[in-house]
Order: structure tokens, then sequence, then C-alpha cells
């Protein structure tokens, strides 16, 4: 039996992707400037946006640099359940209630979840956090990270994407 494949509620164009990719660089970016830049109407910027936005695409968010009021400590926590429905409910209580873990997954592999962290020190991080997730788990790892390795780059995944999406149905228009 197939599976059909879900098509996202919203599908980019190249156009999209190219605002998508200036407004991730300059998130105060002015909508004359990008239209100038993409020699576009600055209508179609504000009508795309806009989009954008209602389609849930397209977030206004700030980016807090947590290590910089405080909460230096960042951990990934691993947990497996396997005790039964009523702790499973106990974990996603937990979850949801502690203000302290910024986000939370439910994974396929080895891991049934993935929780990320942030604390002042390591010792609040052990008693205020991991001691209690302890009796509602069967198995609990954590990695406290140490340095960041890559920061999340939206303008490079963009460029991908047009450039995968885009650059080889135009290298195809060009061969017809």
């Amino acid at each position: 039996m197939s599976r059909a494949i879900r098509e996202p509620p919203f599908v980019p164009d190249e156009l999209d992707l190219m605002i998508l990719e200036y407004m991730s660089g300059d998130a105060n970016i002015q909508f004359k400037q990008l239209a100038e830049s993409l020699k576009v109407d600055q209508r179609t910027i504000a009508k795309r946006v806009n989009k954008m936005k209602e389609s849930g695409v397209l977030k206004n968010k700030i980016e807090i640099n947590w290590s910089r009021i405080g909460l230096g400590i960042a951990a990934y926590v691993g947990a497996e359940t396997g005790l039964g429905e009523k702790d499973l409910a106990k974990l996603h209580e937990f979850i949801r209630k502690e203000p302290r873990i910024i986000g939370a997954y439910s994974t396929i592999g080895s891991q049934e979840y993935f929780i990320k962290v942030l604390e002042t020190d390591l010792q609040s991080l052990r008693e205020e956090v991991l001691m209690p997730l302890e009796p509602i788990t069967s198995k609990l790892t954590s990695s406290i990270i140490s340095s960041q390795v890559k920061q999340q780059d939206d303008v490079s995944l963009l460029r991908f994407l047009r450039q995968r999406w885009f650059s080889s149905k135009k290298s195809k228009t060009k061969h017809n």
C-alpha cells in the first residue's frame, strides 16, 4: 500500500525564495530596497510577503542570545519512555510546563525524544530538570553543548533550494 505524498500548503516559486533569502540576510530590509534589488514592483513584494505570512512560511521572530543574559548551559537530552501511557502523559506534561525546555521533539531513531534545555549552571540543570525527568523515562541521556560548530544558516539553505529547484528548470528550458 503506497502512501500519497502530501504537497506542502505553500509552494514557493523562485521569487518567493529570493525574497526569503534577502530577508533572512537582513530582517530589517525595506520592501522598497528589496523590490529594487529583485527588479520587481514594491507591491509585488508586499503581496508575496503577506501571502507567506498568512500561510505560516514567514514569521516575525527575534533571535535571543541566551548565553548573553546568563543562560550559558545548553543541553540536548535524549529520552526513551517504555514505561507506559501514564508516564508518557507525565513526560509530555513536564515538557510543556518546564520553561527551560525550549524545544522538544518526538523522533524516529535511537531516542524517542530529543529535548533542548537552557539553564544557568550544571547543578541547576541536573537538580531541577534532569532529576525530575528520570522517574518518568526509561532511559535519559544528556549532552552539554561545549561549542557551536555551525549556526543556523537560512540564507545558504534558501540559495541551495533555489539552485536545486530552479537551475535545472532553466537549463532544461534552454536545451529545448
